[in-house]
C-alpha cells in the first residue's frame, strides 16, 4: 500500500501534467498540499503521517491521523468526515460541540421549533452527528509531531468557530475557516444573522448581527502575523493584510450603508447607535434618513387599532380585519360585538406570513366565520406552513384563502379595496390599500416600513436587491401611487408618509447597496449572498410511512442576469432509494425552475426522523450538502 506521503506527490505531479482529477491540488511548501475542490482540503506531513485540516474533498487520502474543523456547518465538514469515520481523529470547535455530536437532539426538536423562529442561526446543520475527540478553544496548543497548531477564537462568520495557525516550511499558514473568501470577499451575509446582547436586539432583527465580531476577528487573525490565509472555500489569500482590510472596508461599508435607511432605527432609536459603533467604530459616521416628513398622531376613526391588527368598521357596523396573531385580538373584537359597534366581520386581510400576524386566524376564522383573503404570492405559505422554511412562521394552517390578483380592487360597503403584491419585510407579503368614499386613502403595508426606512433586518425573510423585485418593486410602487394616501403599519401608532425625495433616496441607497455587496461577494449576482433560500427542498417537512415513494421538489431561482444549467444531486439516508439520482434543469435569467425527484421509504426503517439534503452546481460552484428538507417517518 502506497503512503501519504507517495499518493499526495503523485496528485501534485498528475495536476502540474495538467492531467484532470477530481479536485485541482496545489503544493504550498514541502509539506503543505491544498486539494481545491467545493472545499479546500489541506494536507500537512510529518513523520509519514498526515494531518488535514478542513478535510479530503476529493476523496484522495487512504487515511488521516487528524482533523482539524473550523466549524460545523455541514456544508463543510462533510470533506472531513470520511477521513474520521476512517479513524482519523477530529478536531472540533469547543462552543460547537453540540452542533457535530447532538444533532440528532436538534432535528428531534426542530419539527416543533422550525415554527415561531426568531433565533434565525444558520440553517446548515449536520444532518448526521460526527464523532468528536477532542475540542478546541482559543489559546489551545495542539501538538502533533514536530508542530504546534495554535488555536484562536474567531466568532463572526458562525458562533464559536476557531482559526488554526501553524509554522512549517519557513512559514506562518493560518486556517481561518469562512471569515474570508479570497481577496477581500465573503461567502454570504445571511450567515451572520444573529442576536446582539449589547444593543438588546434579537436574533430576528440582527441583521449581519455578528459584523462587528467577523471584524474583530479578522483584526485578531492580522495580530498572528500570517504569510498566507487558506480559507474553507475559494483562493488562497498570498497578501492576508491588503486582502482582509479590503474585506473590512466593504464590510463597514455595506453595513452602514444598510443602517441609513432601516426601520429598525424608528423601533429601537439609540440601539442602533450602538450597532453602529460595534462595527463601524467611534464615532459610526451612517448618514441616517430624517423620519417621514408627514406623521399624523391616530388613524381614522373608521380604523380601530388592535395591537398589531386594524379593524376596519363601516357605516353599518360590520367589520374587515386586517391579520390576526394573537387570542387577545380576539378577544377585543368579541368585546366589540358585545358592546354592539360591530356587528359582526365580513372578511379578514392577511398582509404576510409572520405568526404575530397569523396564528390565531384559524380560530378567528372558526368563531366569525369569515373569508380570508391575501395577495396570490402568499396564499400558499399560508395554507401549508409545513411546506415552507422562513422566521417567525405559524404552525396552523389557514384553509381556503382567497387569492387576489396584484392591484385587484374590491367593493366593500363604502370602501374601495386593492390588494398589492408588496415584497418589503418579506418576500411573501401583500399591502392593501383602501380609500374612502369620503377621500382618505390609507395604505396598510404590514411591516414593511417605518417613519425611518425600510424592515429588512431579516435576511432569512428574502429580500431581493434586483429590480423590479423586493423594496425596488415597493418604492416604485409608492412613487407611482397618488401622494394624497398615508401609510399604516401595525406595529406603529402613528400614520405616516414618505416624501418624494425620501423614496427616491431610498431607491438611491439601494442601488448603492447592490454594488457594494457586488465587490463584496464571489458570485456573479449580489442576491445569492443575501437570500439563503435560493436552492430549496420543497416542500420542507413531510409526514410519510415506510415503504412509502414520495416526491421532493428543489426549486432553484437563478438570480443571475445570464442563463445556468444547474445539477442537483439529493443525498438521501441509507437504504433509500430515489430516482433520478442526479437531475439538470437550464434556467433562465431571474426565474425559479423546479427539479423533482422520486423518493422510497426502506420497509423496515429504525428512525422516526431523517434529513434529506442536497448538492447543488451551477457555474463555477458545487455545493455540498446546500439544502434540506425533513421526513418524518410512521411504521
Amino acid at each position: 500500500m502506497m503512503s501519504n506521503r507517495i499518493i499526495i506527490r503523485s496528485i501534485v505531479i498528475l495536476a502540474l501534467a495538467g492531467i484532470s482529477i477530481a479536485g485541482e491540488v496545489q503544493e504550498l511548501s514541502p509539506r503543505v498540499s491544498l486539494c481545491r475542490d467545493s472545499v479546500n482540503g489541506v494536507f500537512i506531513e510529518s513523520q509519514g503521517q498526515v494531518l488535514v485540516v478542513y478535510g479530503d474533498p476529493a476523496d484522495r487520502l487512504e487515511k488521516a491521523e487528524k482533523v482539524l474543523f473550523t466549524d460545523s456547518r455541514r456544508d463543510l465538514v462533510w470533506a472531513g468526515r470520511g477521513l474520521v469515520e476512517n479513524g482519523a481523529e477530529s478536531v472540533v470547535p469547543a462552543e460547537q460541540v453540540d452542533r457535530f455530536a447532538k444533532v440528532d437532539d436538534f432535528w428531534s426538536a426542530f419539527v416543533e421549533n422550525r415554527y415561531h423562529d426568531y433565533d434565525q442561526q444558520t440553517t446548515k446543520i449536520l444532518a448526521k452527528p460526527l464523532n468528536v475527540s477532542r475540542t478546541a478553544r482559543g489559546g489551545d496548543v495542539i501538538k502533533w509531531k514536530d508542530l504546534s497548531v495554535r488555536v484562536l477564537e474567531t466568532p463572526g462568520y458562525s458562533r464559536g468557530s476557531v482559526s488554526y495557525f501553524v509554522d512549517v516550511d519557513g512559514r506562518r499558514y493560518g486556517f481561518v475557516g469562512d471569515l474570508i473568501y479570497g481577496d477581500g470577499h465573503l461567502f454570504d451575509l445571511y450567515s451572520l444573522q444573529d442576536a446582539v446582547a449589547e444593543a438588546k436586539i434579537g436574533g430576528y432583527h440582527g441583521y449581519a448581527g455578528r459584523i462587528g465580531d467577523l471584524i474583530g476577528s479578522l483584526r485578531e487573525v492580522l495580530k498572528q502575523n500570517p504569510d498566507i490565509l487558506i480559507p474553507a472555500r475559494g483562493p488562497v489569500v498570498e497578501r492576508p493584510r491588503s486582502a482582509v482590510n479590503l474585506l473590512i472596508q466593504r464590510l463597514q461599508a455595506a453595513y452602514s450603508n444598510y443602517l441609513s435607511i432601516n426601520a429598525g432605527h424608528w423601533y429601537f432609536k439609540g440601539r442602533y447607535e450602538t450597532l453602529a459603533k460595534r462595527a463601524l467604530g467611534s464615532p459610526a459616521n451612517v448618514d441616517w434618513m430624517a423620519y417621514s416628513t408627514v406623521i399624523e398622531k391616530s388613524p381614522p376613526d373608521w380604523i380601530i387599532p388592535i395591537r398589531n391588527s386594524r379593524l376596519l368598521l363601516s357605516e353599518d357596523g360590520s367589520g374587515l380585519l386586517i391579520d390576526c396573531g394573537s387570542n387577545a385580538i380576539i378577544a377585543e373584537i368579541t368585546k366589540l360585538v358585545k358592546a354592539e359597534r360591530l356587528s359582526g366581520l365580513d372578511g379578514v386581510y392577511i398582509t404576510h406570513y409572520h405568526d404575530d400576524h397569523t396564528d390565531k386566524v384559524a380560530e378567528l376564522v372558526r368563531q366569525f366565520e369569515c373569508p380570508v383573503y391575501s395577495c396570490r404570492e402568499l396564499a400558499d405559505v399560508l395554507e401549508h406552513p409545513e411546506a415552507y422554511r422562513l422566521p417567525a412562521m405559524t404552525a396552523n394552517r389557514i384553509a381556503d384563502v382567497t387569492s387576489l390578483a396584484d392591484g385587484q380592487k374590491e367593493r366593500w360597503k363604502e370602501f374601495e379595496l386593492t390588494s398589492y403584491y408588496f415584497p418589503g419585510q418579506t418576500l411573501y407579503h401583500g399591502a392593501l390599500l383602501v380609500e374612502n368614499d369620503n377621500g382618505q386613502k390609507i395604505f396598510f403595508i404590514g411591516d414593511s416600513f417605518t417613519p425611518s426606512g425600510m424592515d429588512d433586518y431579516c435576511l432569512l425573510n428574502r429580500n431581493f436587491l434586483h429590480r423590479p423585485t423586493g423594496y425596488f418593486y415597493c418604492l416604485d410602487l409608492l412613487l407611482k401611487m397618488p401622494q394624497d394616501y398615508l401609510l399604516v403599519n401595525q406595529h406603529v401608532v402613528e400614520t405616516f408618509r414618505f416624501s418624494r425625495p425620501q423614496l427616491e433616496h431610498m431607491a438611491e441607497v439601494l442601488t448603492k447597496r447592490t454594488a457594494i455587496l457586488a465587490e463584496l461577494f464571489p458570485w456573479d449576482e449580489p442576491n445569492y449572498g443575501i437570500d439563503e433560500r435560493w436552492a430549496r427542498i420543497h416542500p420542507y417537512s413531510q409526514k410519510v410511512r415506510a415503504g412509502q415513494e414520495f416526491e421532493i421538489t428543489v426549486k432553484i431561482l437563478n438570480h443571475s442576469s445570464s442563463s445556468h444549467v444547474f445539477t442537483v444531486k439529493p443525498n438521501v439516508p441509507d437504504g433509500f432509494d430515489v430516482k433520478p439520482q442526479e437531475a439538470s434543469r437550464s434556467i433562465e435569467p431571474r426565474k425559479e425552475a423546479a427539479a423533482r425527484f422520486t423518493v422510497t421509504v426502506p420497509g423496515s426503517i429504525s428512525e422516526s426522523l431523517y434529513v434529506v439534503t442536497c448538492d447543488i452546481g451551477f457555474d463555477k460552484w458545487y455545493l455540498r450538502h446546500w439544502c434540506e428538507s425533513m421526513l418524518e417517518i410512521s411504521p
